[in-house]
């Protein structure tokens, strides 16, 4: 694992986004999975510039969504896809035929993890998987307890995963269950980033890159890739 520390968010954004942009420039062909949210909006913001400023050129990529939460669609406001759509894929102007995302409406769920199972196996993995942190130590949906090598699955939401995830909603909104990429794919993507800023977050990363590895703390698992890269601002990587 390497781990890198920026003074501030913006210049945290910039180098994210040119190291996603670098190794696409390398394999134009590239399987990428972006993690929605507040923390990587400024990674999308540099990545957009650069695709209209003809800097970046992802129109040969193949985009697969991060997680989604169960019982809303992608026209849903707060939902994982229309932040996706708002902040990166249309602002971008990847083709619908690029993006294969979760459907947290599907009648049947468990046949979506497998769909997208499937893509990646057939890709043979992810080229680039960038994902966040949260408070308690989840990645994307994979809460305390998730096994390492588990694919794309449903997963039972952590009380403070549905506290803390009503921020991406303008009501209260239900939310019981999600729908997501497992640790197995960070595991197997040729490059794993993990993306953290702020204060709130410097406590469960020292933990998480402290502590030995552990289930119970599942961004701890980049511990054991070689291949990992952490990038965070100074405020999150303030106890590190």
């Amino acid at each position: 694992m390497k781990l890198h520390i920026y003074p501030d968010y913006k210049t945290l954004s910039r180098a994210v986004a040119d190291v996603v942009g670098l190794y696409i420039s390398k394999k134009p062909k590239s399987l990428v999975c972006l993690a929605s949210g507040h923390t990587p909006m400024g990674v999308f913001q540099c990545m957009v510039t650069d695709i209209l400023d003809k800097r970046l050129d992802v129109s040969q990529c193949t985009f697969v969504g991060l997680d989604e939460w169960v019982g809303l669609g992608p026209q849903d406001d707060g939902s994982c896809r229309a932040m996706m759509d708002d902040s990166f894929f249309i602002p971008a102007s990847i083709l619908p035929e690029q993006i294969h995302f979760f459907d947290g409406l599907a009648t049947n769920l468990q046949h979506e993890a497998e769909r997208i199972n499937a893509l990646i196996n057939k890709h043979h993995g992810l080229d680039i998987m960038l994902v966040g942190v949260g408070t308690n130590g989840h990645i994307a949906m994979n809460e305390p307890g998730t096994p390492f090598d588990t694919p794309a699955h449903v997963s039972t939401l952590a009380e403070e995963t549905k506290t803390v995830g009503q921020k991406y909603f303008s009501q209260s909104t239900k939310l019981d269950k999600g729908i997501t990429l497992g640790l197995r794919h960070v595991r197997e993507a040729r490059l794993p980033i993990l993306i953290a800023n702020g204060y709130t977050k410097n406590a469960i990363l020292k933990k998480a890159l402290g502590l030995p590895p552990s289930e119970a703390l599942p961004a701890s698992i980049f511990q054991q890739l070689e291949h990992g890269v952490v990038m965070v601002d100074a405020e999150a990587g303030e106890a590190l």
